[in-house]
């Protein structure tokens, strides 16, 4: 089996990974919920989800962090005057534990006639501050290292690669990005 050259530096994927945490925090205010516990009010804010009037289920659950499943939050990076019109991205809480949060990130809308839209899933692990791409348009498992060649033409290093992509996405939302809610004048 030929020998890769690429060594994994543990040290710049773990960077990566936290920075990406934070820069999670500033896109999705939710998410600090799960590392103060403040369900409450965080159950409180107006969000575009499909979760409303969930105070009221907060006093009955036993699994508060299960109230901001199906949250979505989403935000202009491009509009009409670009050649695709109007671009958005969407992060939305798909699955919520006590000490981890999975996200679904996409890009709408689907412009299927240039190129595919960036989708990944992301795991976020609030007891450790960090966040790393657990799939990447529809493919899971990656691995931090794969030999050359391979069978489905990975760089030996895609894992990092597509972590990077993350934080350079998601850089480019908190520079660019507009809510695309409504502020209400009070």
């Amino acid at each position: 089996m030929p020998k890769s050259s690429y060594s994994v530096d543990l040290i710049k994927q773990m960077a990566e990974c936290d920075a990406n945490y934070i820069r999670l925090l500033k896109l999705v205010p939710h998410l600090q919920a799960y590392r103060d516990k403040s369900f409450a009010e965080i159950a409180m804010l107006n969000n575009t989800g499909c979760e409303k009037d969930s105070i009221g289920r907060l006093e009955n659950s036993d699994k508060p962090e299960k109230l901001l499943e199906g949250l979505c939050v989403e935000f202009c990076i491009a509009d009409a005057t670009s050649f695709a019109g109007r671009v958005t991205v969407e992060i939305e809480i798909i699955e919520a534990f006590k000490y981890t949060t999975t996200l679904e990130i996409r890009q709408k809308p689907v412009l299927e006639e240039w190129m595919s839209n960036p989708s990944m899933v992301v795991r976020v692990y609030h007891d450790a501050s960090t966040a790393e791409v657990i799939s990447y348009q529809g493919h899971r498992n990656l691995q931090p290292r794969y030999e050359q060649p391979n069978a489905r033409m990975y760089h030996s290093d895609e894992k990092r690669q597509v972590n990077m992509f993350l934080g350079e996405w998601l850089t480019h939302s908190l520079k660019v990005g507009r809510s695309t809610e409504l502020v209400s004048a009070a």
